[in-house]
């Protein structure tokens, strides 16, 4: 007489883990041993993000969704380790967030274009800020020197050159694709020409 077929289950998750052979009573021939979390009946063929798991209620094997692994928060789009058997929580999910400015609209993640605009036009205002101050700094020894006619033609080219750049940065928020699309104005460091070689002798 062929030893029957078992069938295993994992002791804490009841998942499949494979089959094996009963061993024979050695007290009785006909009688076959059956260890715990073993059972006869075969279990169903895998399913692709599903697991086989013994339903003990039922004494049957069944198909449970598998969503072990990596998974997201969906309020704050972090990753998290997930080890349970069956359907996810709401507050997860197995979509990855794309990225910033997405929220969990309980189905896909969904950006949220005016946040990203406003953090687009803030981290503009602030590198326009910065250049404005840059620009402030270099106008005031050049018009120090102006106002007190000790100014040679290159720094009041230079002058002019820094004064026209802050104004076009202080009218960056009237270009067209703004804040989206800035066309940064030159600065007058970048295109600097170092001056006739007499003024340097000055």
């Amino acid at each position: 007489m062929n030893a029957p077929v078992i069938y295993n289950a994992h002791p804490q998750t009841l998942e499949y883990i494979g089959q094996g052979v009963a061993d024979p009573d050695p007290l009785d021939a006909e009688h076959w041993l059956i260890p715990g979390y073993a059972y006869t009946d075969s279990p169903p063929e895998p399913v692709p993000g599903h697991a086989v798991v013994r339903d003990l209620a039922h004494q049957a094997w069944v198909l449970v969704e598998d969503n072990r692994g990596t998974v997201y928060d969906v309020a704050t789009g972090e990753p998290t380790q997930h080890q349970a058997l069956g359907p996810l929580p709401p507050e997860l999910t197995r979509l990855e967030c794309p990225g910033n400015f997405h929220y969990w609209d309980g189905d896909a993640w969904v950006l949220d274009s005016v946040a990203q605009n406003e953090s687009i036009r803030t981290q503009g205002l602030a590198l326009r800020d910065e250049r404005l101050a840059n620009a402030s700094m270099r106008i005031a020894p050049l018009q120090d020197a102006v106002d007190l006619g000790e100014a040679t033609e290159h720094e009041q080219s230079m002058l002019v050159a820094w004064k026209r750049y802050r104004i076009e940065l202080n009218r960056l928020e009237k270009q067209p694709g703004y804040p989206l699309s800035i066309d940064w104005p030159a600065s007058p460091e970048d295109a600097a020409t170092p001056p006739p070689a007499a003024e340097q002798d000055q």
